[in-house]
């Protein structure tokens, strides 16, 4: 999975380790956004109207722009090899089978907790009904997701599209995926955990990341603080006219530039931080790990929203302030720590593919 690829991806393509840093440092950057966005919405920031909470509300906002779409830019940039070699590539085939595995696998995980244990927010889309429900939710959203799992099923989606579209123009590719990108604000909707509406907006970036995979690397390599000044100055004219436009359609069309530049902002300010040795191996480190990290963080908070740790927590002084980025480091902590234990086990099929599974696919023994 594309969450923590194995650096010896990057290595058949001849990139010097000194540039795999700033990739796996912004992956994890990407990754602790969308943890952070979720504690904050667990702990009650997104409501609450104190200093605190509009703090919180305004932070979770100003990284919109930059968190998912750099997530699926840079996942698009790691498998664009796979991708442009087609279904010839056995490689393609095992990334594919095993994002949806993953998927497939913590889905089931999720209804387990939501059935066993009980259910707030994150197995809400799972867990509000009966038991029975539940289980039918499994079956349902082995097609159609609505939790935050979301985004590994995507992952297989958007790489065996763009293999099976592999021959066709890139560019009729990027505009088809621009419309739907844009359209995604308009399909119709339940409530808010329709999450096919991200697979059909974030599309465009992991495109993006796989079709501008070597002008990307090579302007954040060579040009990144002028690569950094023109995303910076696309990201904030789009968003100057949505906010002061205050016209929905306006932004729903702005939305895609915004975020493909914000997403080109981050990599670059990334890849410059990580000029400071210090700072580039710890994101990376991160970077690395955020696998056990996004798969895990739903259930470790709704674990602490189904606990009094939550009260406890909001009521110390200071330390309640400060709880979204607390939590949201003991989350990762907790997942990186479970995930090494894990790993080590014949449990380990619920980080990765089986394999048997995976030499079969690869076209080896088994």
């Amino acid at each position: 999975m594309t969450l923590a690829p194995d650096d010896r991806l990057d290595a058949r393509e001849g990139i010097s380790r000194g540039r795999i840093v700033w990739i796996d440092a912004a992956r994890g950057i990407c990754v602790l956004g969308v943890v952070l966005m979720h504690a904050t919405l667990s702990l009650g920031f997104g409501v609450i109207d104190s200093t605190a909470g509009v703090f919180w509300r305004w932070v979770i906002d100003v990284m919109g722009p930059f968190r998912m779409p750099g997530l699926a830019m840079l996942s698009g940039l790691l498998l664009a090899r796979r991708i442009r070699h087609g279904w010839a590539d056995r490689s393609v085939r095992v990334s594919i089978a095993t994002s949806y595995w993953l998927y497939a696998v913590w889905l089931l995980l999720f209804v387990l907790f939501a059935v066993f244990v009980g259910s707030a927010i994150w197995t809400g889309p799972i867990g509000g009904g009966t038991d029975l429900e539940a289980w039918q939710a499994l079956l349902n959203q082995l097609v159609l997701p609505r939790t935050l799992l979301w985004y590994v099923l995507a992952l297989a989606v958007w790489t065996a599209l763009l293999t099976t579209l592999r021959r066709v123009d890139p560019a009729l590719v990027l505009v088809g995926l621009t419309i739907l990108s844009i359209a995604a604000a308009y399909l119709p909707v339940v409530d808010n955990n329709d999450q096919y509406r991200n697979i059909a907006r974030y599309a465009l970036f992991f495109a993006i990341g796989v079709y501008g995979s070597a002008w990307i690397r090579g302007r954040v390599a060579q040009r990144p603080g002028v690569t950094a000044g023109q995303a910076a100055g696309v990201t904030a004219v789009c968003a100057a006219i949505m906010v002061l436009g205050d016209n929905p359609d306006v932004a729903a069309v702005l939305s895609a530039p915004r975020d493909a530049a914000a997403a080109l902002l981050l990599l670059t300010a990334v890849a410059i931080a990580c000029r400071v040795g210090p700072v580039g191996r710890a994101l990376a480190w991160i970077g690395r790990r955020t696998l056990p990290v996004y798969v895990m963080h739903g259930l470790l908070l709704e674990a602490l929203l189904l606990s009094p740790l939550r009260n406890q927590l909001l009521g110390l002084p200071l330390v309640g302030a400060l709880s979204p980025l607390i939590v949201t480091l003991a989350v990762a902590a907790v997942a990186v720590g479970v995930h090494a234990l894990v790993i080590r086990t014949p449990l380990r099929v619920v980080f990765a593919l089986p394999a048997p599974w995976r030499r079969r696919l690869a076209g080896g023994a088994g």
